[in-house]
């Protein structure tokens, strides 16, 4: 394989030797030549031998040689200054011709050292392009002198006259003085620079192929384009081109001459706006002759009046005028034929005949000073003349509300003058509203410091919010009138905006010395309620707590071993202890439904069952009375609906009972059916309830009484059957609390019938509600061991009430450790660990809901904790509950409901004693 450093020096040599320039190689130090290369020899017509040694100097041209110059540039490629060096100047050949060269001269120096080693001439002969430069010269100072006339024409000529190169730029080589009128450049300032840069950037491609057209032939002499003034505003030009081509045919320059067509184009332009502004406008447009009849019309004319231009044109405006309005429009196209412009409300009629509000303005047609015709603008008005009046009718609605308002209304303009009043701004602050318009607010209505001293002028904070645009919440203050007398005003400020400017405000006041008044009263009222209701509350604290002793005491005493008139005392004593108990819920029902707390409840109820046990309430009763009691349900009252129960059941025993005490013979009849207007509704129904008997009856003028709370038909009766006076007062209450309504029909001696209806839900088997049914559990076999082994603990202030539950407990088989109140209760869990707490709500010292708080925290291993309290709402079962019992027992309990306690919650806690063992 070859050395590349050989290889490479090979192909020197032979570029050397075959290179069409001359290639020599001096003396850095002399000059003196030591190589030549063929092409440099046979430029000058020596042979390399008769050149090697020879001066650089002896063959330039002496007049062509500046030495000083010479020698200069050579010192500075000899010291490094310069690298190269170029010239032009004429060689001597051997034959003593001369020939121009363009001679390039460099030091090569040593890549080691970078020490100059030579120089390296290259020699080039340019004779023919010198040649070509003077006679282009020649030509050109022949063409000059051929084209001063033409030049003269060119400078003074209005249009532009431009000598483009044929290169890309299409350059200027020279530019008439008309380029400054016309693109704000004077000549100097183009010539030498893009043709193309005064160009608008968005027509050059349209000029480029334009000149590409026009070269091939294809396109016209002629182009309109747009150039860009100095000012970079366009300029609408025609251009005529002409091209000139040497004798190969090649495209050597272009002269443009270039007129400005600005002041037309602009002028097409406007033509072309006019047109555009007649043509598309949405309104209609026509002109018209002196004598009204139509030679243009747009397409909004067509449509407007529903016709074609075809039936438009040629014809009188007039058959398009309403006849009713044809008078007014004659006047005023008249007037516009004067020279007058005009502009009025008229009505079109439409080709379907519909009449159409209008709006034209006619504009006058004037050329040379006179009117040739009219133009006629018309916009159809008919939905905003609808619009205004509304507006107007809105206003005059707005009128009879302002004046219609129990409160006063004031508004006031930014400076806080009056701009109107309503009658009840005028009333209360006691002025005639005509004579107070314009006035400032502070000279009619005087407003107070809280200390009783009047603001200073234009400080009263109503008038400073309405200089600042402010509004001022609803507040109150105390308004004086002019008469010195005054009145606690609620009031409100409200800025009036108008396109986001403040135009003033609007005061809105009332009166609220009377309303203040009734609020004192309402609370006054209220508080009484509230006095009543807690007196309730305790009263039935306070009664049912002996009532429990006494009725408690009275069953475990007709549990033992009694003879049949004891036995009897003994069921008196319960008796009248149940009624006692009646009329104590009957009180506190009458007190929650006047005080609004009685809820009812949204459950499934069956109807029929419900009914049943009703009638066995009343069996053994209606019984001994030697009284039939049958009930009749209709087919269409469905099994079960959606309501409260026990007040569905409260209503009909009161009925049913009171049916019973008084009727002494004959029979008591129980109906129930669907009222027809209700059966086809899908979601609520209306049951009829009716309970007719044949007793004593009741008078026509006293039946208004039945309803009305304690009220007593006859004392006499009374004294014989008993009662309070409440059962049917609540029953009322509850029939329309549930929807419906309540009446009687009867006379004296012949019975009476008492019907109630109540609006009711229907049931839906899909809900997913389910009937209560009964939780109790079996009672255990042996009841006498039924709490054996179960640790019980009684809270109970009453000695009585403890003493009998303990007693109770005790038939069951439990032992139970008493204490009197919450504290103890939670001091006697730290010493022992219980199972079932029964723990009274009210006690003195800690109460049973605070004692039920503390114990869940401290003890939350206690199974069971159970409520024994005299209140028995729902909102109190609630609170228990809340607290963390699990049950609920009301006062005065029976040994039934211990039982039932018992049953429900020993498993429990056998199952509990199980998982900790």
């Amino acid at each position: 394989m070859s050395n590349p450093i050989t290889q490479n020096r090979l192909l020197f040599e032979q570029l050397y030797t075959h290179a069409p320039i001359g290639i020599a190689v001096a003396s850095h130090v002399n000059g003196r030549w030591l190589q030549l290369n063929p092409a440099f020899c046979e430029m000058l017509g020596y042979r390399e031998d008769e050149l090697i040694d020879k001066s650089i100097i002896h063959m330039i041209y002496e007049p062509d040689l500046d030495m000083d110059s010479f020698r200069s540039e050579f010192y500075d490629m000899t010291n490094g200054v310069t690298m190269m060096y170029e010239t032009e100047f004429r060689l001597k050949r051997k034959n003593n011709t001369l020939l121009w060269a363009c001679v390039r001269a460099c030091i090569v120096k040593d890549e080691m050292t970078d020490e100059p080693l030579y120089l390296l001439v290259q020699a080039a002969d340019i004779s023919k392009q010198k040649e070509a430069e003077e006679r282009l010269i020649i030509e050109r100072q022949k063409l000059e002198e051929s084209s001063q006339i033409s030049r003269m024409l060119t400078e003074s000529s209005l249009d532009m006259i431009a000598i483009h190169d044929a290169d890309v730029e299409r350059t200027f080589k020279y530019i008439s003085p008309a380029c400054e009128i016309m693109l704000g450049y004077k000549p100097e300032e183009l010539v030498g620079h893009s043709g193309l840069s005064v160009i608008y950037p968005e027509d050059i491609p349209l000029v480029k192929a334009y000149v590409t057209g026009q070269i091939q032939g294809l396109a016209p002499d002629r182009i309109s384009y747009r150039l860009r003034h100095k000012d970079g505003s366009p300029v609408w030009v025609d251009t005529l081109t002409q091209y000139m081509y040497d004798e190969q045919g090649n495209l050597q320059e272009m002269i443009a001459v270039t007129r400005d067509m600005t002041a037309r184009k602009q002028e097409e332009l406007r033509q072309q706006e006019y047109q555009s502004l007649f043509d598309y406008n949405p309104l209609g447009v026509a002109s018209l002759d002196p004598d009204g009849k139509l030679l243009k019309a747009n397409s909004g004319q067509e449509q407007l009046t529903g016709h074609t231009k075809e039936e438009l044109l040629g014809g009188s405006f007039e058959h398009l005028i309403d006849p009713v309005d044809l008078e007014k429009t004659r006047y005023y196209f008249e007037e516009s034929v004067k020279g007058k412009a005009q502009s009025y409300e008229i009505g079109l009629i439409h080709k379907d005949g519909q009449r159409i509000e209008t709006n034209v303005i006619n504009v006058p047609i004037i050329l040379e000073g006179q009117v040739v015709g009219v133009f006629g603008i018309t916009s159809d008005i008919t939905e905003s003349k609808r619009y205004v009046e509304e507006i107007e009718n809105l206003s005059y609605e707005r009128a009879l509300i302002l004046n219609a308002m129990s409160e006063g209304v004031i508004g006031l303009d930014r400076d806080g003058h009056i701009i109107f009043a309503n009658p009840a701004a005028t009333e209360m602050m006691d002025f005639c509203p005509s004579a107070t318009n314009g006035m400032p607010f502070e000279e009619i209505i005087l407003q107070m410091q809280s200390e009783g001293i009047p603001y200073p002028t234009n400080e009263t904070p109503i008038v400073k919010a309405v200089r600042e645009g402010r509004s001022l919440p609803r507040s109150e203050s105390i308004f004086w009138r002019l008469d010195g007398s005054s009145f606690l005003a609620e009031f409100q400020l409200k800025p009036i905006m108008d396109q986001g400017k403040t135009r003033g405000a609007v005061l809105v006041f009332r009166d609220m010395t009377s309303v203040n008044e009734i609020i004192r009263a309402k609370e006054v009222a209220e508080h009484a309620d509230k006095a009543k209701s807690e007196f309730l509350a305790i009263m039935s604290h306070e009664l049912r707590t002996p009532l429990n002793g006494i009725m408690g005491m009275a069953h475990l005493l007709k549990e033992t071993e009694l003879d049949e008139e004891q036995h009897g005392f003994a069921e008196i004593i319960i008796d009248s202890g149940e009624s006692l108990l009646h009329i104590l819920n009957e009180i506190l029902d009458f007190s929650k439904i006047e005080a609004g707390k009685m809820d009812l409840a949204r459950e499934a109820v069956d109807l029929r069952e419900m009914t049943a046990g009703v009638m066995e309430l009343f069996a053994l009763r209606a019984s001994e009375k030697n009284i039939e009691l049958y009930c009749e349900i209709s087919d269409q009252v469905p099994e079960r609906i959606r309501g409260d129960e026990t007040r569905i059941r409260q209503v009909l025993i009161n009925l049913v009972g009171n049916a019973v005490k008084f009727t002494d013979k004959g029979n008591i009849q129980i109906h129930m059916n669907v009222s027809p207007a209700e059966c086809e509704n899908e979601d609520r129904l209306t049951l009829a309830f009716t309970v007719k008997d044949t007793g004593i009856g009741i008078p026509l003028e006293k039946q208004h009484q039945l309803f009305q709370s304690f009220s007593q038909l006859d004392p006499s009766i009374n004294r014989k059957y008993g009662g309070t006076g409440l059962g049917l007062a609540i029953s009322r209450k509850l029939v329309e609390l549930m929807g419906g309504a309540i009446g009687v029909q009867s006379d004296a001696g012949e019975g009476a019938e008492f019907y109630f209806t109540l609006s009711l839900e229907r049931w839906n088997d899909e809900s997913g509600d389910l009937i209560e049914e009964s939780n109790e559990v079996s009672e255990l076999t042996d009841q006498s061991r039924q709490a054996a082994g179960i640790k019980i603990l009684v809270a109970e202030d009453q000695q009585l009430n403890s003493h009998l539950m303990e007693e109770m407990l005790r038939k069951h088989g439990g032992v139970c450790d008493i204490v009197e109140n919450g504290e103890e209760a939670v001091k006697a869990l730290e010493r022992e660990h219980y199972d079932l707490i029964f723990m009274d709500i009210k006690m003195p010292i800690m109460d049973g809901i605070e004692a039920t708080c503390k114990i869940r925290q401290t003890h939350p291993e206690i199974p069971v904790i159970a409520a024994i309290t005299a209140f028995v709402g729902a909102t109190d079962r609630e609170t228990c509950l809340k607290c963390g019992m699990q049950d609920f027992i009301s006062k005065p309990f029976s040994s039934q409901e211990i039982r039932r306690v018992m049953n429900t919650w020993i498993p429990f806690i056998r199952a509990h004693q199980k998982t900790l063992n």
